[in-house]
Protein backbone atom coordinates (compact mmCIF):
# COMPACT_ATOMS: atom_id res chain seq x y z
CA UNK A 1 0.00 0.00 0.00
CA UNK A 2 1.41 3.71 -0.96
CA UNK A 3 1.10 5.48 2.00
CA UNK A 4 2.66 8.47 0.01
CA UNK A 5 -1.55 8.44 -1.37
CA UNK A 6 -2.62 8.77 2.79
CA UNK A 7 -0.32 11.82 3.27
CA UNK A 8 -1.65 13.55 -0.20
CA UNK A 9 -5.20 13.39 0.98
CA UNK A 10 -4.58 14.46 4.43
CA UNK A 11 -2.56 17.72 2.36
CA UNK A 12 -5.56 17.88 0.48
CA UNK A 13 -8.32 18.07 3.41
CA UNK A 14 -5.72 20.46 5.52
CA UNK A 15 -4.82 22.80 2.23
CA UNK A 16 -7.34 22.78 -0.33
CA UNK A 17 -9.17 25.94 -0.18
CA UNK A 18 -12.75 25.11 0.77
CA UNK A 19 -16.00 27.72 -0.41
CA UNK A 20 -18.74 25.25 0.29
CA UNK A 21 -18.94 21.94 1.34
CA UNK A 22 -18.48 20.12 -1.74
CA UNK A 23 -15.28 18.66 -1.31
CA UNK A 24 -16.15 17.18 2.03
CA UNK A 25 -19.38 15.42 0.29
CA UNK A 26 -16.97 14.53 -2.72
CA UNK A 27 -14.62 12.69 -0.48
CA UNK A 28 -17.45 10.97 2.27
CA UNK A 29 -19.50 9.77 -1.36
CA UNK A 30 -16.11 8.07 -2.67
CA UNK A 31 -14.61 6.94 0.64
CA UNK A 32 -17.86 5.08 0.52
CA UNK A 33 -18.52 3.90 -2.79
CA UNK A 34 -15.19 2.25 -2.85
CA UNK A 35 -15.76 0.45 0.48
CA UNK A 36 -19.06 -0.62 -0.44
CA UNK A 37 -19.28 -1.16 -4.45
CA UNK A 38 -16.21 -2.88 -5.45
CA UNK A 39 -18.73 -5.25 -7.73
CA UNK A 40 -18.71 -2.06 -9.84
CA UNK A 41 -15.60 -1.37 -10.02
CA UNK A 42 -13.61 -1.40 -13.06
CA UNK A 43 -10.02 -1.86 -13.21
CA UNK A 44 -7.60 0.13 -16.14
CA UNK A 45 -4.27 -0.24 -15.39
CA UNK A 46 -3.41 2.14 -12.46
CA UNK A 47 -7.03 3.82 -12.89
CA UNK A 48 -10.16 2.16 -11.30
CA UNK A 49 -13.54 3.78 -12.32
CA UNK A 50 -17.27 3.70 -10.48
CA UNK A 51 -20.40 5.30 -11.81
CA UNK A 52 -20.68 8.38 -11.45
CA UNK A 53 -24.70 7.92 -10.32
CA UNK A 54 -23.35 6.47 -6.85
CA UNK A 55 -21.59 9.62 -6.20
CA UNK A 56 -24.64 11.78 -7.34
CA UNK A 57 -26.89 9.26 -5.15
CA UNK A 58 -24.37 9.82 -1.61
CA UNK A 59 -25.08 13.67 -2.46
CA UNK A 60 -28.86 13.18 -2.26
CA UNK A 61 -28.73 11.45 0.65
CA UNK A 62 -25.83 14.05 2.22
CA UNK A 63 -27.91 17.30 1.40
CA UNK A 64 -31.56 16.42 1.56
CA UNK A 65 -31.77 15.97 5.47
CA UNK A 66 -29.55 19.45 5.34
CA UNK A 67 -31.48 21.13 3.23
CA UNK A 68 -35.00 19.94 5.12
CA UNK A 69 -34.05 21.27 9.14
CA UNK A 70 -36.12 23.77 10.18
CA UNK A 71 -33.93 26.30 10.67
CA UNK A 72 -31.66 27.36 7.48
CA UNK A 73 -28.40 25.29 7.81
CA UNK A 74 -25.60 27.56 5.30
CA UNK A 75 -23.13 24.68 3.24
CA UNK A 76 -21.24 27.68 1.49
CA UNK A 77 -19.81 30.99 2.74
CA UNK A 78 -22.04 33.79 2.79
CA UNK A 79 -24.85 31.56 2.11
CA UNK A 80 -28.50 32.83 3.62
CA UNK A 81 -32.15 31.99 3.60
CA UNK A 82 -32.59 35.15 0.65
CA UNK A 83 -31.77 33.07 -2.85
CA UNK A 84 -31.31 36.71 -4.33
CA UNK A 85 -27.97 37.34 -2.34
CA UNK A 86 -25.66 35.30 -5.35
CA UNK A 87 -24.28 33.16 -1.99
CA UNK A 88 -26.36 29.84 -2.73
CA UNK A 89 -25.46 26.17 -3.15
CA UNK A 90 -25.44 25.76 -6.98
CA UNK A 91 -28.44 22.88 -6.50
CA UNK A 92 -30.05 24.07 -3.33
CA UNK A 93 -32.86 25.78 -5.25
CA UNK A 94 -33.65 22.41 -7.13
CA UNK A 95 -33.90 20.36 -4.44
CA UNK A 96 -36.76 22.81 -2.58
CA UNK A 97 -40.27 21.11 -5.01
CA UNK A 98 -38.73 17.85 -3.97
CA UNK A 99 -38.31 18.52 -0.34
CA UNK A 100 -41.51 20.38 -0.36
CA UNK A 101 -43.63 17.23 -2.27
CA UNK A 102 -41.55 14.37 0.80
CA UNK A 103 -43.07 16.62 3.35
CA UNK A 104 -46.22 15.45 4.30
CA UNK A 105 -45.43 12.39 2.77
CA UNK A 106 -43.02 10.85 5.26
CA UNK A 107 -39.68 12.99 4.22
CA UNK A 108 -36.59 11.69 3.38
CA UNK A 109 -37.49 7.74 4.04
CA UNK A 110 -40.28 7.77 1.45
CA UNK A 111 -38.18 9.60 -0.79
CA UNK A 112 -35.47 7.11 -1.11
CA UNK A 113 -37.79 4.43 -1.13
CA UNK A 114 -39.73 5.74 -4.09
CA UNK A 115 -36.55 6.24 -5.59
CA UNK A 116 -34.47 3.15 -4.72
CA UNK A 117 -38.02 1.05 -6.19
CA UNK A 118 -38.65 2.87 -8.85
CA UNK A 119 -42.21 4.21 -7.63
CA UNK A 120 -41.25 8.24 -7.40
CA UNK A 121 -44.73 9.33 -8.95
CA UNK A 122 -45.12 11.01 -12.14
CA UNK A 123 -45.78 14.26 -10.64
CA UNK A 124 -42.29 14.84 -8.76
CA UNK A 125 -40.58 13.60 -11.60
CA UNK A 126 -39.18 16.51 -14.10
CA UNK A 127 -38.39 18.09 -10.67
CA UNK A 128 -35.99 15.23 -9.34
CA UNK A 129 -35.00 15.16 -12.98
CA UNK A 130 -33.46 18.39 -12.73
CA UNK A 131 -32.12 17.76 -9.15
CA UNK A 132 -29.89 15.06 -10.47
CA UNK A 133 -28.89 17.04 -13.45
CA UNK A 134 -27.86 19.64 -11.43
CA UNK A 135 -26.15 17.57 -8.64
CA UNK A 136 -24.24 16.37 -11.38
CA UNK A 137 -23.26 19.23 -12.84
CA UNK A 138 -22.24 20.67 -9.63
CA UNK A 139 -19.67 17.42 -8.64
CA UNK A 140 -18.08 17.64 -12.51
CA UNK A 141 -17.25 21.27 -12.45
CA UNK A 142 -16.73 21.84 -8.82
CA UNK A 143 -15.01 19.92 -6.67
CA UNK A 144 -14.28 16.98 -8.93
CA UNK A 145 -12.14 19.66 -11.04
CA UNK A 146 -10.52 21.58 -8.10
CA UNK A 147 -9.45 19.23 -5.59
CA UNK A 148 -5.90 18.88 -5.24
CA UNK A 149 -5.19 21.73 -6.99
CA UNK A 150 -2.87 22.98 -3.86
CA UNK A 151 -0.75 20.17 -4.22
CA UNK A 152 -0.58 19.49 -7.74
CA UNK A 153 -1.66 23.05 -9.72
CA UNK A 154 -3.63 20.64 -11.75
CA UNK A 155 -7.36 19.83 -12.04
CA UNK A 156 -8.79 16.67 -12.27
CA UNK A 157 -5.76 15.85 -10.51
CA UNK A 158 -7.70 12.96 -7.85
CA UNK A 159 -10.75 12.39 -9.33
CA UNK A 160 -11.82 12.69 -13.20
CA UNK A 161 -14.80 11.45 -15.20
CA UNK A 162 -15.59 9.98 -18.54
CA UNK A 163 -16.10 12.65 -21.38
CA UNK A 164 -18.99 13.59 -22.51
CA UNK A 165 -21.21 12.72 -20.17
CA UNK A 166 -23.88 10.26 -20.53
CA UNK A 167 -27.18 12.36 -21.71
CA UNK A 168 -30.07 12.10 -18.65
CA UNK A 169 -32.90 11.70 -20.80
CA UNK A 170 -36.20 13.47 -20.64
CA UNK A 171 -38.25 10.49 -21.07
CA UNK A 172 -39.26 7.93 -18.33
CA UNK A 173 -38.71 8.05 -14.91
CA UNK A 174 -35.49 8.28 -12.88
CA UNK A 175 -34.65 5.26 -10.24
CA UNK A 176 -31.92 3.88 -8.50
CA UNK A 177 -31.01 1.39 -11.36
CA UNK A 178 -31.20 4.22 -14.31
CA UNK A 179 -28.97 6.67 -12.34
CA UNK A 180 -26.12 4.14 -11.53
CA UNK A 181 -26.28 3.13 -15.46
CA UNK A 182 -26.77 5.46 -17.31
CA UNK A 183 -24.74 9.02 -15.47
CA UNK A 184 -21.47 7.72 -16.69
CA UNK A 185 -18.35 7.01 -14.33
CA UNK A 186 -15.82 8.35 -12.68
CA UNK A 187 -12.19 7.56 -11.58
CA UNK A 188 -9.22 7.65 -9.52
CA UNK A 189 -5.90 5.61 -8.99
CA UNK A 190 -5.84 2.35 -7.80
CA UNK A 191 -3.46 3.49 -4.72
CA UNK A 192 -5.76 5.92 -3.35
CA UNK A 193 -8.45 3.60 -3.87
CA UNK A 194 -6.88 1.00 -1.26
CA UNK A 195 -6.64 3.67 0.79
CA UNK A 196 -9.77 4.70 1.06
CA UNK A 197 -10.67 0.92 1.24
CA UNK A 198 -8.68 0.51 4.14
CA UNK A 199 -8.32 4.09 6.19
CA UNK A 200 -11.28 5.42 4.47
CA UNK A 201 -13.66 5.15 7.58
CA UNK A 202 -11.55 6.80 9.87
CA UNK A 203 -10.76 9.66 7.40
CA UNK A 204 -14.25 10.12 6.86
CA UNK A 205 -14.79 9.40 10.70
CA UNK A 206 -17.12 6.81 10.32
CA UNK A 207 -15.61 4.65 12.05
CA UNK A 208 -13.54 6.89 14.12
CA UNK A 209 -12.99 6.03 17.67
CA UNK A 210 -14.90 9.23 19.05
CA UNK A 211 -17.70 8.10 17.18
CA UNK A 212 -17.07 4.23 18.39
CA UNK A 213 -17.02 6.11 21.97
CA UNK A 214 -20.28 7.73 21.88
CA UNK A 215 -22.11 4.93 20.47
CA UNK A 216 -21.44 2.79 23.04
CA UNK A 217 -21.72 5.24 25.74
CA UNK A 218 -24.97 6.04 24.36
CA UNK A 219 -25.77 2.65 24.08
CA UNK A 220 -24.94 1.76 27.82
CA UNK A 221 -27.01 4.33 29.05
CA UNK A 222 -30.44 2.48 30.06
CA UNK A 223 -31.98 5.83 30.71
CA UNK A 224 -32.00 6.98 27.41
CA UNK A 225 -31.04 10.45 28.00
CA UNK A 226 -27.42 10.62 26.81
CA UNK A 227 -27.50 11.02 22.97
CA UNK A 228 -24.31 10.67 20.61
CA UNK A 229 -24.10 13.82 20.22
CA UNK A 230 -23.87 15.12 23.47
CA UNK A 231 -21.58 12.45 24.15
CA UNK A 232 -19.56 13.58 21.17
CA UNK A 233 -19.63 17.18 23.15
CA UNK A 234 -18.00 16.19 25.94
CA UNK A 235 -15.24 14.50 24.07
CA UNK A 236 -14.34 17.55 21.94
CA UNK A 237 -14.37 19.53 24.74
CA UNK A 238 -11.49 21.09 25.46
CA UNK A 239 -9.76 23.38 28.20
CA UNK A 240 -10.18 27.38 27.75
CA UNK A 241 -7.31 29.65 26.61
CA UNK A 242 -8.04 32.34 28.16
CA UNK A 243 -6.06 32.09 31.70
CA UNK A 244 -2.68 31.07 29.94
CA UNK A 245 -2.62 34.00 27.82
CA UNK A 246 -3.69 36.30 30.10
CA UNK A 247 -0.73 35.13 32.01
CA UNK A 248 1.79 35.15 29.25
CA UNK A 249 0.44 38.51 28.36
CA UNK A 250 1.06 40.05 32.05
CA UNK A 251 4.59 38.72 31.82
CA UNK A 252 5.73 40.19 28.48
CA UNK A 253 3.97 43.64 29.73
CA UNK A 254 6.22 43.43 32.68
CA UNK A 255 8.96 42.91 30.11
CA UNK A 256 7.95 45.56 27.65
CA UNK A 257 7.32 47.98 31.03
CA UNK A 258 11.37 47.33 32.11
CA UNK A 259 12.51 47.18 28.26
CA UNK A 260 10.75 49.51 26.32
CA UNK A 261 10.28 47.23 23.50
CA UNK A 262 9.77 43.75 22.31
CA UNK A 263 10.71 42.07 19.12
CA UNK A 264 8.14 40.30 17.19
CA UNK A 265 8.79 36.54 17.44
CA UNK A 266 7.80 35.87 13.45
CA UNK A 267 9.35 39.18 12.04
CA UNK A 268 11.68 40.43 13.81
CA UNK A 269 10.14 43.85 14.11
CA UNK A 270 10.08 45.83 17.00
CA UNK A 271 6.29 45.86 18.70
CA UNK A 272 5.58 49.49 19.82
CA UNK A 273 2.89 48.91 22.71
CA UNK A 274 1.64 46.76 24.37
CA UNK A 275 -1.77 46.69 22.39
CA UNK A 276 0.60 45.64 19.38
CA UNK A 277 0.98 42.75 20.61
CA UNK A 278 -0.54 39.43 19.97
CA UNK A 279 0.17 36.18 22.40
CA UNK A 280 0.56 33.37 19.29
CA UNK A 281 0.45 29.56 20.07
CA UNK A 282 3.58 28.81 18.00
CA UNK A 283 1.75 25.57 17.31
CA UNK A 284 -1.42 26.34 16.92
CA UNK A 285 -3.83 25.33 20.03
CA UNK A 286 -6.64 23.98 17.48
CA UNK A 287 -3.96 21.80 16.32
CA UNK A 288 -1.50 20.72 19.13
CA UNK A 289 -4.21 21.52 22.47
CA UNK A 290 -1.21 23.34 24.10
CA UNK A 291 -0.89 25.98 26.62
CA UNK A 292 2.46 25.68 27.66
CA UNK A 293 4.66 28.86 28.01
CA UNK A 294 7.23 27.80 25.70
CA UNK A 295 4.55 27.66 23.73
CA UNK A 296 2.92 31.40 23.61
CA UNK A 297 5.25 34.00 22.10
CA UNK A 298 4.65 37.32 21.34
CA UNK A 299 3.70 38.89 17.83
CA UNK A 300 3.01 41.75 16.11
CA UNK A 301 -1.17 41.86 15.83
CA UNK A 302 -1.05 41.79 12.05
CA UNK A 303 1.44 38.94 12.04
CA UNK A 304 -0.52 36.80 13.78
CA UNK A 305 -3.11 37.30 12.31
CA UNK A 306 -1.54 36.29 8.74
CA UNK A 307 -0.24 33.31 10.70
CA UNK A 308 -3.90 32.10 11.62
CA UNK A 309 -4.08 27.96 12.15
CA UNK A 310 -1.02 27.45 9.88
CA UNK A 311 2.38 25.26 11.12
CA UNK A 312 5.70 27.63 11.22
CA UNK A 313 7.82 26.41 8.23
CA UNK A 314 10.90 24.61 9.68
CA UNK A 315 12.69 27.08 7.52
CA UNK A 316 11.37 29.94 8.95
CA UNK A 317 12.08 28.24 12.76
CA UNK A 318 15.65 28.30 11.69
CA UNK A 319 15.74 31.11 10.79
CA UNK A 320 14.19 33.01 14.04
CA UNK A 321 15.91 30.45 16.26
CA UNK A 322 17.35 33.25 18.51
CA UNK A 323 14.45 34.81 19.05
CA UNK A 324 12.73 31.90 20.13
CA UNK A 325 15.37 30.50 22.82
CA UNK A 326 15.42 34.32 23.65
CA UNK A 327 12.23 34.12 24.51
CA UNK A 328 11.96 30.60 26.42
CA UNK A 329 15.42 32.02 28.34
CA UNK A 330 13.36 34.63 29.78
CA UNK A 331 10.26 32.30 30.35
CA UNK A 332 12.89 29.70 32.21
CA UNK A 333 14.18 33.20 34.65
CA UNK A 334 10.52 34.43 35.06
CA UNK A 335 9.02 30.83 36.26
CA UNK A 336 11.64 28.15 36.09
CA UNK A 337 9.67 25.34 37.92
CA UNK A 338 6.91 25.66 35.57
CA UNK A 339 8.16 25.95 32.58
CA UNK A 340 11.04 23.03 33.31
CA UNK A 341 7.91 20.91 33.75
CA UNK A 342 6.39 21.75 30.83
CA UNK A 343 9.03 21.96 28.30
CA UNK A 344 10.18 18.64 29.31
CA UNK A 345 6.66 16.77 29.36
CA UNK A 346 5.72 18.70 26.10
CA UNK A 347 9.85 18.70 24.09
CA UNK A 348 12.06 17.06 26.00
CA UNK A 349 11.16 14.09 27.28
CA UNK A 350 10.83 13.49 31.16
CA UNK A 351 14.52 13.48 32.73
CA UNK A 352 15.71 17.22 34.09
CA UNK A 353 16.82 19.77 31.67
CA UNK A 354 20.40 19.59 30.92
CA UNK A 355 22.89 22.81 30.23
CA UNK A 356 21.87 21.73 26.49
CA UNK A 357 18.04 21.98 26.55
CA UNK A 358 17.11 24.86 24.58
CA UNK A 359 19.14 23.55 21.83
CA UNK A 360 17.29 19.78 22.23
CA UNK A 361 13.80 21.61 22.56
CA UNK A 362 14.58 23.43 19.61
CA UNK A 363 15.38 20.35 17.61
CA UNK A 364 12.20 18.51 18.99
CA UNK A 365 9.68 21.78 17.94
CA UNK A 366 10.78 21.71 14.76
CA UNK A 367 10.72 17.99 14.54
CA UNK A 368 6.71 18.64 14.98
CA UNK A 369 6.13 21.19 12.70
CA UNK A 370 7.62 18.88 9.89
CA UNK A 371 5.46 16.23 11.20
CA UNK A 372 2.89 18.51 10.93
CA UNK A 373 3.56 19.88 7.87
CA UNK A 374 4.67 16.72 6.02
CA UNK A 375 2.40 14.08 7.13
CA UNK A 376 -0.69 15.42 9.20
CA UNK A 377 -1.31 17.51 5.88
CA UNK A 378 -1.21 20.98 8.15
CA UNK A 379 -0.51 23.85 6.05
CA UNK A 380 3.64 25.73 6.35
CA UNK A 381 3.73 28.88 6.88
CA UNK A 382 6.44 31.21 6.14
CA UNK A 383 6.36 34.91 5.89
Amino acid sequence: MDLAQYRRINNIIERDSADATYKYALLRGVIEICQQSSHLREDDGDQVSFPLGLLIEKWLLYYYPIFAAPAFIPQKNGETPDPETGKAVSFRKHFVPVIDYYRDRGGISVFYNDYARGTMPAGIQPAFRTLVKAIRKTITEMPMKHLGYSQSKEHYSVFDYDRPLYRISGDGPIDRASLIENSGRFSLSRDLCTVFEHFGGFISGEESLLKKWAEFTAAADKTGTVTEECMLSLLTKTPTTERAIADARNFYRSVFAEEGTLTCVWSGKAISSPEAMHIDHVLPFSVWKNNDLWNLLPALDFINTRKRDRIPDPSLLESRRDCIIGYWDLLHNHAARPFEREIAVSLLGLETPGSDWQDRAFTHLTEKCAYLIHVRGYEAWVI
